[in-house]
């Protein structure tokens, strides 16, 4: 069985929307658990009217706002399954959305991410010029997919994300320091090799003006291009995530504790100017890996 983990607050206007894309589902078995972060809107009637005409839904809702992270731990960890697939409350998935990740799940393999379409509020697809999955040509080995998220910017997204319910063992809690709860299991099922990126879509990723990530997406991949190269890589401090994978990965391989070390240096290196200039040759080296993008379409 799959466990669907869906976290929601104040998203009663696109909610029926997205569980009515999940009932649609070519696979049908599966509990479909929901966490309130403590709405103030309809949500949690909305919530309740569903569990209540359909018994492989179960939801609850949070005494106190606890913010997205904390929630989706908290719904994951009611999750009974053996796979656990991610959910946000206003996107809309495709009808294979579970087959085609759940197709792609592996001996070993512990998280299997999608990529989504985007659309607008009024499920409208945007234009390729905001879609940055177009930029990206994405790493195929698990080292260059960690150095990718270290020294670039993580661009896996939970909500496309199904994950090995036996991963959250090692997994959660998640690090405080991370800003997101994807790009820490992105990055920890890489230390296990087990992380696959498959290149179809399998949802309509709705964007709005008071999404989470909005603040950093509508801008052209050009752009966001120029953002990855000198912002992200001379300000983004991924020390906590070499803190947490070594003291939950015990007995690593000789090569991942030779990549983490010299993530560490380069990172710390990083923190002033003259050690920036020092990392540049790296950068240069590994730049397919790092930047994983297609360098036509960014300045088309």
């Amino acid at each position: 069985m799959i466990s669907i983990a869906m976290a929601t607050y104040n998203g009663a206007k696109y909610l029926r929307e997205q569980v009515e894309s999940i009932l649609r589902q070519s696979i049908q078995d599966f509990e479909l658990v929901i966490g309130d972060d403590n709405s103030s809107d309809g949500t949690f009637g909305v919530l309740e009217e569903y569990a209540h005409n359909d018994k492989r839904i179960r939801v609850f809702k949070n005494s106190e706002n606890l913010g997205f992270k904390k929630n989706f731990e908290s719904v994951i960890r009611r999750c009974q399954g053996d796979y656990v697939a991610l959910c946000d409350q206003d996107d809309i998935w495709l009808p294979n959305h579970l087959e085609v990740l759940l197709n792609e799940m592996r001996n070993g393999t512990q998280v299997v991410c999608g990529k989504p379409i985007f659309v607008d509020e009024y499920n409208k697809e945007l234009s390729d010029k905001y879609d940055y999955f177009l930029m990206y040509r994405y790493p195929t080995t698990n080292i260059d997919t960690a150095r990718h998220i270290f020294l670039g910017r993580s661009t896996y997204q939970g909500a496309s994300m199904l994950i090995r319910r036996s991963f959250f063992d090692k997994a959660l809690p998640i690090p405080d320091g991370a800003d997101y709860h994807d790009s820490w299991f992105a990055i920890f099922a890489c230390f296990m090799d087990g992380f696959v990126f498959v290149d179809k879509p399998t949802m309509r990723y709705r964007r709005l003006s008071d999404s989470v990530t909005f603040g950093d997406f509508r801008i052209s991949a050009a752009r966001r291009f120029c953002a990855s190269v000198v912002h992200d890589h001379t300000t983004k401090d991924r020390l906590f995530f070499i803190d947490a994978i070594r003291s939950r990965l015990k007995d690593m391989p000789p090569d991942h504790i030779s990549f983490l070390n010299k993530m560490e240096k380069m990172i710390k290196r990083g923190q002033t100017f003259w050690g920036r200039v020092a990392n540049v040759p790296y950068i240069i080296c590994h730049f397919k890996a790092v930047f994983a993008c297609d360098l036509k379409h960014v300045f088309s």
